[in-house]
């Protein structure tokens, strides 16, 4: 191979790729080719064979020195391995060609100049694990392209910003409109804003009776829906799906500044959310929806395919499920018969968590003087509906098909007092889940009394956080010594990420927002607030999320892998599939779990009851 061939490798591995062209040719002169049989054994310590490899073909196992049996990492095509026995004289593994194995190596002196003067080079290695996880949906955006998606508002084209009084008259509004040629004004009425278009105003002359002299705040849409300048382009088109509008107001430190229309927005990046929505209003029967199920797999499978971080694919996916069961309640209800009861969504979708849909959790609130209507064959109705449209039942029957998750609100408060009085697995298990729930259709209020009624019964019965939070310790972290990683012996050498590290997480922080009173659902919203009540400081707590993101996104890669190829989807991931720098960030991940769980152990005391 040529100098420029190997230069040409060596810039398609992280962190050769920030080396200039110096450098970079200093890196190629050292490097020499060497093979290794079937089964032969890779020399290398920090010594008399201190190398840094890559692999150019074959595969290489990382194992236990004393057990070789006992593998930590798979090394493919392109992947690097060494740098951490150069970089930890404690650290000490053997290695092993389990195909015919063609590498370069690279000796410990180049390597330790390019650490000692390349800053960028050695950040790579010495780096935090948010450092790493943001450099790594960095690289996802650069590699799809989509890196407009994650550019700030203010790139948006705007258009001008129109102030008028609520005291105004439509005709000077109109006039003003016309002058600005813009379509929307903000509304000012004393400490109120609000927000008027000339849909408004159309609909308020010819079908409302209101006359040109006629104050515009009697048209204008109260409060305003606005994002500010310097967030993100996709986090404003997810609040236009929330809301349902197609304009926000955009402001910065001092006040408004303008107006970004969804048109706009939607030319800066393809995205499928607006066909949805269209698909979704005009929606009249349910074969409609089943096409609006398709749409949804679709935009999810392109947004993760452009980097886009999996919180905020399930934030907007999570917006528009709940608006397509909304929609599909509506159907099924037209004469709205059904209209004194909440329908209420659980566990991780209550949380906005649940891009690839699974089994159902919901239930139903009823009225405590509900009509006497047949809720049975309704229930059912909804049931089998849903999973028409690919949403499956769950294995536990928590659903509104079932009876004992279809209670009055009188019904359902004693329910939760009983689970309290009687604690079992199966009680903590359900409290958790509602605890996550959020209201899909109908009156919110049944579904907030329900969770006050749970909170106040976590306040006055002290020992039940330290048990419900026990679960944290539940299943073992798959992390070894020295930081390996411990996989199944199946032929991917697969890992369970919710067990292994996404429930930790997401029932740890569940546990400390019972404890503060915390009414969001979504883990990072959550995550958010413990941060700003100093439970845990700013840096740990966006480690935490960052690392509960990263966990997700393999998770959502290797569901969408699966869909593709008609496989069950699970919550496995085969780590032989994974990249070498991946396999790095899964054990930092697994890292930041084990510190989590620790401080779960200490802050709720769990040492006291093992």
């Amino acid at each position: 191979m040529s100098e420029l061939q190997h230069a040409a490798f060596l810039k398609s591995i992280l962190p050769f790729d920030r080396l200039d062209q110096a450098w970079l040719l200093e890196a190629v002169k050292a490097l020499d080719v060497v093979y290794f049989p079937l089964h032969s054994k890779i020399p290398l310590d920090a010594e008399e064979n201190a190398f840094l490899y890559f692999v150019i073909k074959g595969q290489v196992a990382e194992c236990d020195l004393a057990d070789a049996t006992r593998q930590y990492a798979l090394y493919g095509p392109h992947a690097q391995f060494g740098a951490s026995v150069l970089l930890d004289k404690k650290v000490q593994f053997s290695y092993q060609a389990l195909e015919e194995a063609i590498l370069y190596r690279l000796p410990m002196a180049v390597f330790q100049r390019l650490l000692r003067y390349v800053p960028e080079f050695e950040s790579f290695y010495y780096q935090d694990i948010t450092q790493k996880l943001t450099q790594f949906h960095q690289q996802l955006q650069v590699e799809s392209s989509s890196e407009a998606m994650m550019d700030a508002v203010r790139i948006a084209p705007l258009h001008a910003l129109l102030q008028v009084t609520a005291t105004d008259s439509i005709k000077y509004c109109v006039e003003q409109m016309q002058a600005l040629k813009t379509d929307a004004c903000l509304v000012l009425d004393g400490e109120r804003e609000g927000v008027v278009t000339s849909s408004d105003l159309l609909r308020g002359l010819a079908i409302h009776g209101f006359d040109l002299s006629s104050p515009v705040a009697a048209l204008a849409s109260f409060p305003v829906i606005s994002i500010h300048q310097d967030d993100y382009l996709f986090n404003a088109l997810l609040k236009m799906t929330r809301y349902g509008v197609d304009r926000l107001m955009v402001r910065d430190q001092q006040g408004f500044v303008g107006v970004l229309h969804q048109k706009e927005l939607m030319s800066l990046f393809a995205n499928q959310s607006g066909l949805v929505m269209l698909t979704l209003e005009r929606a009249t029967q349910l074969d409609d929806l089943k096409r609006v199920t398709t749409q949804i797999d679709q935009l999810v499978f392109n947004l993760a395919n452009k980097g886009v971080k999996t919180h905020y694919i399930a934030k907007l996916v999570n917006e528009l499920q709940r608006k397509l069961q909304q929609k599909m309640w509506q159907i099924l209800d037209p004469n709205e018969q059904f209209s004194a009861a909440t329908f209420i969504v659980m566990g991780s979708e209550g949380r906005s968590e649940q891009v690839v849909r699974t089994d159902q959790d919901n239930a139903l609130i009823m009225d405590d003087n509900a009509a006497d209507l047949d809720w049975k064959a309704h229930s059912e109705l909804v049931s089998n509906q849903l999973i028409a449209l690919g949403f499956p039942p769950c294995p536990g029957n928590i659903m509104l098909s079932n009876q004992a998750w279809r209670l009055t609100q009188k019904t359902f408060d004693k329910q939760v007092r009983q689970w309290f009085e009687q604690p079992s697995l199966d009680s903590y298990m359900n409290i958790a889940i509602l605890f996550d729930a959020q209201v899909v259709q109908g009156d919110e209020t049944r579904l907030t009394k329900l969770k006050q009624r749970l909170l106040n019964e976590v306040a006055e019965n002290g020992a039940f956080l330290p048990q419900f939070a026990r679960s944290v310790l539940q299943f073992e972290t798959p992390i070894g010594l020295f930081g390996r990683l411990i996989t199944q012996h199946d032929a991917g050498h697969s890992i369970d990420l919710k067990k292994g590290g996404i429930f930790p997480i997401v029932h740890g922080v569940r546990c400390l927002a019972m404890e503060k009173g915390i009414q969001k659902t979504n883990t990072h919203w959550r995550i958010r607030e413990l941060i700003d009540l100093h439970v845990f400081d700013e840096a740990f707590g966006i480690e935490l999320g960052e690392t509960l993101n990263f966990l997700n996104t393999l998770r959502l890669q290797a569901m969408l892998e699966k869909q593709q190829r008609g496989l069950t989807v699970d919550n496995q991931i085969a780590t032989d599939q994974l990249s070498h720098f991946q396999q790095d960030l899964l054990k930092d991940a697994f890292a930041v779990v084990n510190q989590f769980k620790k401080f779960i152990q200490y802050h709720f005391k769990l040492d006291r009851l093992m």
